[in-house]
């Protein structure tokens, strides 16, 4: 019995030594430290630190008289009570959580790394995965410095180190689950890569549209309510995602206009 009771105690997140005590305590009268510690042989002054840690877990209480500390064990019936009073004023704070929620957060991450671009796309994965995303929207005038347009293999399009090849690889998992269903994908692209690789491989996915002359030398990724521009800069590929509901419905309605007056 005394097994089971220390294997769920533990479980709860007792250390063997506050169990060992809990335990000895339990269905006795109230004991001073220098009693529990002289029983249970274990130094007085960690049998007053680990007294302390069960009374702020809950498990313990302790009273003075005629100057002397005495310490009991809580029925485990009231130290339920006691997590689910505690259970109870988290619910309560559940609207005001909400209430922040609606408020929305702002956020902003650099992905410099190969390791963390990497991870950019895997979090994105896992965002349409689980349905968070329905609609994802880009702007590309091109990864500047890092394709030839004049290529027409798709390997070479795309440098091995850009942010661009986790985004394709992104999108060949998607097409492989058939996951890009579930979203809605638009590009706008500049005209001098209309008919190249990337362009084809990303059109299967969704539609595009083109502009003269675009003038960007990043790229930009609208989803929810998160934006990411992606460009090069000293030939170093880098990513910055910025997560916001406010700016992400603005670039929404930015995106919308171009979209309107790009050609097909």
């Amino acid at each position: 019995m005394e097994n089971k009771i220390s294997m769920i105690l533990k479980e709860y997140g007792l250390d063997e030594k506050e169990i060992k005590i809990y335990i000895f305590l339990v269905g006795k009268n109230e004991l001073t430290a220098y009693n529990i510690a002289k029983e249970i042989k274990i130094h007085r002054s960690t049998c007053y630190d680990v007294l302390e840690r069960l009374i702020e877990k809950g498990f313990c209480s302790k009273i003075e008289k005629e100057k002397k500390i005495f310490y009991n064990a809580l029925d485990i019936g009231q130290i339920i009570t006691k997590i689910k009073d505690k259970e109870n004023m988290l619910l309560s704070l559940i609207p005001e959580f909400e209430k922040i929620k609606e408020k929305g957060v702002s956020k902003v991450r650099v992905f410099e790394s190969k390791e963390s671009q990497k991870q950019f796309a895997f979090n994105l994965y896992n965002r349409v995965v689980k349905g968070e995303i329905k609609e994802l929207y880009s702007i590309s005038g091109g990864p500047a410095g890092v394709m030839d347009v004049n290529k027409k293999e798709g390997k070479e399009l795309v440098g091995e180190e850009s942010f661009e090849i986790f985004i394709e690889k992104l999108i060949r998992d998607l097409k492989k689950k058939k996951l890009h269903k579930k979203i809605e994908y638009k590009g706008i692209w500049n005209e001098k890569f209309k008919g190249t690789d990337l362009v084809r491989f990303f059109s299967g996915w969704g539609e595009d549209r083109f502009f003269k002359d675009l003038p960007t030398n990043a790229s930009t990724i609208i989803y929810g309510e998160y934006i990411v521009f992606s460009f090069t800069m000293n030939g170093n590929p880098q990513a910055i995602e910025i997560q916001n509901k406010l700016i992400a419905n603005e670039m929404k309605a930015y995106f919308s206009y171009l979209w309107k007056i790009a050609k097909k």
